[in-house]
This record gives structure tokens, sequence and C-alpha cells, in this order.
């Protein structure tokens, strides 16, 4: 049986992941592509303690959590592991909690993704973070978005959302910019007419 550790600890397990793209009450599209090459890398996990295994299939770290895939990491107050039934050498999926969690990402084109919620739940098998309570995604140099419940997926950077009830979600959209525009080209400046040269006067002697 195991028994909590007092040290902080580190967990890391290879994991391979498959594309799942859950649809909700709406849907961005068009996004700049989260890092493609994030979930063919190692899940790190750190914390002050834990307890657990992974036969069990469960296990809870507690204490200035943080998780890393890549250019993936979040954040919380504590996380609970759950491990593939199949394969226990394997993260199914990753729940962090804190006041609040957070997770970002870097995309493809260089631009950072970010997040908070009450609880996190990152679904590695399914390529989605799961954010409610207060849930807000941001998409940096793109847009904002609010509700009770964000759903963005890891693989494609699509995100959908839906409120609480009798609630609304909240989309804010950054305008693209524009060039401004060419300055008129200043007409071609006309040499002024020249004054009569007055004529000379010989006095007489």
């Amino acid at each position: 049986m195991s028994t909590p550790r007092s040290r902080r600890v580190r967990a890391r397990i290879e994991l391979p992941v498959d594309l799942l793209f859950l649809l909700a009450a709406f849907c961005v599209c068009g996004f700049a592509q989260a890092k493609q090459s994030d979930k063919n890398q190692p899940i790190n996990i750190n914390a002050n303690t834990f307890a657990g295994s992974q036969d069990s299939g469960k296990i809870v770290f507690t204490g200035n959590v943080t998780m890393d895939q890549g250019t993936f990491h979040a954040d919380g107050a504590q996380a609970t592991g759950y491990t593939d039934p199949n394969d226990t050498s394997q993260w199914q999926r990753v729940v962090l909690t804190g006041s609040p969690a957070h997770f970002q990402q870097t995309q493809d084109n260089g631009t950072l993704v970010h997040g908070q919620a009450a609880t996190i739940d990152y679904k590695v098998s399914e390529n989605t973070v799961i954010l409610t309570g207060n849930a807000e995604v941001v998409q940096q140099g793109r847009g904002e978005f609010h509700g009770d419940k964000l759903t963005y997926n890891t693989d494609t950077g699509e995100i959908a959302g839906t409120p609480a009830a009798g609630g609304r979600v909240h989309i804010t959209l950054q305008p693209r910019s524009k060039p401004a525009p060419a300055s008129a080209k200043a007409a071609p400046a006309t040499a002024p007419a020249s004054s009569p040269t007055p004529a000379s006067t010989t006095g007489a002697h």
C-alpha cells in the first residue's frame, strides 16, 4: 500500500493521445493550431505530497501542484490523476482544482493561450481541457471566452462553451489590425513668379 510522501514528488509518464473534438453551445473555429509536438511529450507532475499508486488507477497530488507536457503547463492546489485501465503506465485524466487553477499552452504560430477556472479537467486521451466554474480562456491576439464551462482542444486550438443554468456565455474577439492608409502625396511646389527688375536710371551731369 502506498503512503503519502512529505517531500516534493515528481511523476513522469509517457502518453499517446487521440483526437476528439467536443462541440457544445458555441464553437469558434479557424484559430491557430495548438503546439502539435506537445502530445508526443511525457507528462511531468510535481507536488508537495502524493498518495496512491498507478496500479490502483488513482493518485492524489497535494500542494503547489504543477503539470507540464511540452509547452502545455497547468497548476493548482490539488490534482487527481487517473491512469488508463488498459495501461496503468499512461495517464487518462488529470483533474486540477484551485482558487483558481490555471493552464497555458503555446500554439504553433508562437502565440499563447491561457485559461483559469475552479476545476481544470485535462482528458489526455481526448485532447481536451474542460474548465468549470468561472471559466476563462484567452487566446493571445484573438479573443477572450467566458462561461461556466469551457472546453479547449489541445490539438486543434478550438474552444466550445456552455453557460450555467439561466446564464450566458461571453466572447470578446480582437479586431485585426489594419495597415495605416498611405499619406497623400504632396503636390509639387510651384516656383514663385519672379518680380520685374526695376529699370536702371542714369542721372544727368
